[in-house]
């Protein structure tokens, strides 16, 4: 029971996280979010192409799982999902309505799911017999990291 209330609070925390994004962008220069820490280093926007990237990725994975008997789950690699972002160039408020409609469809279905579906397993070649509910922790877990990236290049 406690794993099971564990993962609800995490999705509620997941829900959270578009809350926490739009006065950002609402609030602060469209040029900021361009601005980078070095010629190399990523732009909030940049950060933000990120996040919206893993939610499809994270969603992918939901879907593998919710669909399939204990399915193989694709390893991806972030910094490759850095460069994508890039190569699209995709502006902050471009990045975050994707990442809005992303993580909206991701929450219907997770909404859906069942005591027993949150316990259902796919295989990741790194972290092994994955859950649904790890899923979720790991999306959490990666919306902190992220989030604190993200102020971090905009210096607020």
């Amino acid at each position: 029971m406690a794993d099971l209330l564990e993962c609800l609070l995490q999705i509620k925390g997941l829900r959270e996280t578009a809350d926490r994004l739009r006065p950002l962008i609402a609030s602060i220069d469209p040029h900021v979010w361009n601005r980078t820490s070095g010629p190399d280093g990523p732009s909030a926007a940049d950060l933000l192409a990120r996040v919206a990237e893993l939610e499809l990725l994270h969603g992918v994975w939901l879907r593998l799982i919710l669909v399939s008997s204990r399915p193989a789950l694709p390893a991806f690699d972030e910094q490759g999902l850095f460069a994508l972002g890039r190569y699209r160039r995709w502006d902050a408020g471009a990045a975050l309505d994707a990442f809005l409609v992303r993580r909206g469809d991701n929450l219907d279905l997770l909404d859906r799911c069942s005591a027993s579906d949150l316990g259902r397993i796919g295989i990741h070649p790194v972290r092994r017999e994955t859950t649904i509910a790890d899923v979720v922790a790991l999306m959490l877990a990666g919306d902190v990291d992220r989030m604190g990236e993200i102020r971090r290049a905009l210096r607020i």
